[in-house]
């Protein structure tokens, strides 16, 4: 079953438009950033590489490159930047040394 957002800024790269409006408020955003990331993640379909998404949104909402913002909007951008480097690729193989497994 589909969820459809009640939210001027919704975009299936941002269900419900959790992270546009935290770039929006910028310094009087009061945190946590980590839980808006993990509200972002699980508002993704089940399709959706969090990672190839994350880096679309730094993009498009220009935040991909430059200075980190202050606070706790700072935060969730690094935290997108750091999703953005997390390919399927990169967490099957970090999950695959931690377990000691052999490929």
């Amino acid at each position: 079953m589909a969820i459809k957002y009640e939210s001027r800024y919704h975009s299936d790269d941002d269900p419900g438009g959790l992270i546009r409006e935290v770039l929006e408020l910028g310094p009087e955003f009061p945190g946590p950033a980590p839980d808006i990331l993990l509200a972002w993640m699980l508002r993704l379909g089940e399709d959706q590489d969090p990672a190839t998404i994350a880096g679309r949104l730094l993009k498009n909402y220009q935040v991909d490159a430059g200075p980190i913002p202050d606070g706790a909007c700072g935060e969730l951008v690094k935290l997108l930047r750091e999703t953005a480097t997390y390919g399927a690729d990169r967490l099957i193989a970090r999950s695959n040394k931690r377990r000691g497994r052999r490929r």
